[in-house]
């Protein structure tokens, strides 16, 4: 499974963007428990990847973002 995760720096609410398989985008915001921090999905086909952010490292995110990828990747 190929996952790129970028950061946009929080120019927008959503501001981190998980790319999975070059198809499968998930934004969220930094914290999970606000209304901007749910796992929006949405197929992409064609994604700007500049308009994304910086490719950033899974360990870069923020502690409870971590914590509810795992959890929604466990189920």
């Amino acid at each position: 499974m190929d996952i790129q995760i970028f950061d946009n720096g929080g120019k927008t609410p959503d501001r981190y963007c998980l790319i999975i398989n070059n198809r499968k985008v998930y934004t969220m915001g930094a914290d999970p428990k606000s209304h901007q921090g749910p796992l929006y999905l949405c197929e992409a086909t064609d994604l700007d990847r500049k308009e994304a952010g910086r490719l950033i490292d899974f360990e870069d995110l923020p502690t409870a973002l971590k914590k509810a990828i795992k959890l929604n990747a466990s189920r």
